[in-house]
C-alpha cells in the first residue's frame, strides 16, 4: 500500500480514470451500438477522450506541488531509437496521405488526446508519486504500479466488445509499453517528449497506415522488438547497480 498522501491520490485518481474510461467504453457500444474493432469506434469515443484528457491536465494541476520535479541529468540516445523512426513514419503517412476530411483528422485527434491523458495521468502524477514513496525501493515500486494500472486500463477494452485474446494480448503489449514509457521519462525527464511520442505511435495504429504501407506494419513490428529489448535491458542494468548499491555503502 502507499505511504503518502499524494501516492493515495494519484493511485486512487488512476483508478478513476480507469474507471470512467470503462464507462465511457460500455456507453459507446451499448448506447451507439459500435463495438471496440468497428471503423466509427474512434470517432464515438473522442468526446470521452476530451474529458478523460481534460481529467487528467486538471489532475496534474492538482497534484503538481506535491509531485517530485524530475532531477538528474538528460539522457536521449535510448529513447531516440523508438522516436525518430515514429516521427519518419508519421510524417510520411501524413505528407503523403493528409487530407481535411473528418475520416482523416478523428484518428489524429483522438491519438493526440489519448497521448496527452495516458501521459499525463500513468507517467507524470502516478509514476513521480510513488517515486516519492520512503522506501528503499521506490523506482522499481513506481515502474511496477505505474506499468501495472497503465495494462489495466487496456483491459477496460472488453467492455466495447473487445475479443478476450485481443485484451489479454494488450495486457501484455501496454503492461511492457509502460515500463518502457516510465524508463524513458526518467532518461529524458520530458513529458512533453512521450506525450508526441505516445501520441504519434498512436496515431499510425489508429491510421490506415499499417495497410497503406506494408513497410510501416514490419517498421511497428520491428520497433515493438526494440523496445521490448530496451525495457528488458535497463531493467537489468537497474537490478545489476541495486545489487552493487549495498556493498559499496558496507
Amino acid at each position: 500500500m502507499p505511504k503518502t498522501d499524494i501516492a493515495r491520490t494519484a493511485l486512487k485518481s488512476a483508478l478513476l480514470y480507469i474507471l470512467a474510461m470503462g464507462i465511457a467504453n460500455l456507453t459507446v457500444r451499448h448506447l451507439f451500438n459500435t463495438s471496440y474493432n468497428d471503423p466509427g469506434y474512434a470517432r464515438a469515443m473522442l468526446p470521452f477522450f476530451c474529458l478523460l484528457a481534460l481529467g487528467a491536465v486538471g489532475c496534474f494541476l492538482a497534484l503538481r506541488k506535491q509531485l517530485p520535479a524530475p532531477t538528474g541529468p538528460r539522457s536521449y540516445t535510448l529513447f531516440l531509437v523508438i522516436f525518430v523512426p515514429v516521427v519518419g513514419m508519421a510524417a510520411y503517412y501524413l505528407l503523403t496521405n493528409g487530407q481535411l476530411s473528418a475520416a482523416f483528422m478523428t484518428p489524429l485527434a483522438v491519438a493526440f488526446l489519448v497521448g496527452l491523458a495516458e501521459e499525463i495521468m500513468f507517467r507524470r502524477v502516478l509514476y513521480t508519486a510513488y517515486l516519492g514513496e520512503p522506501n528503499g525501493r521506490r523506482v522499481n515500486g513506481a515502474l511496477l504500479v505505474s506499468a501495472t494500472m497503465f495494462s489495466l486500463l487496456h483491459a477496460v477494452n472488453i467492455l466495447a466488445g473487445q475479443p478476450l485474446t485481443g485484451t489479454l494480448s494488450q495486457l501484455v503489449s501496454t503492461f511492457i509499453a509502460g515500463l518502457f514509457y516510465a524508463l524513458m521519462y526518467d532518461y529524458t525527464k520530458s513529458i512533453g517528449l512521450l506525450v508526441t511520442a505516445h501520441f504519434l505511435w498512436d496515431y499510425i495504429l489508429l491510421s490506415d497506415a499499417p495497410v497503406k504501407i506494408p513497410a510501416i506494419s514490419i517498421a511497428m513490428g520491428a520497433l515493438t522488438v526494440v523496445e521490448f529489448v530496451i525495457t528488458l535491458v535497463l531493467i537489468l542494468k537497474r537490478r545489476k547497480q541495486e545489487a552493487i548499491a549495498p556493498s559499496q555503502s558496507a
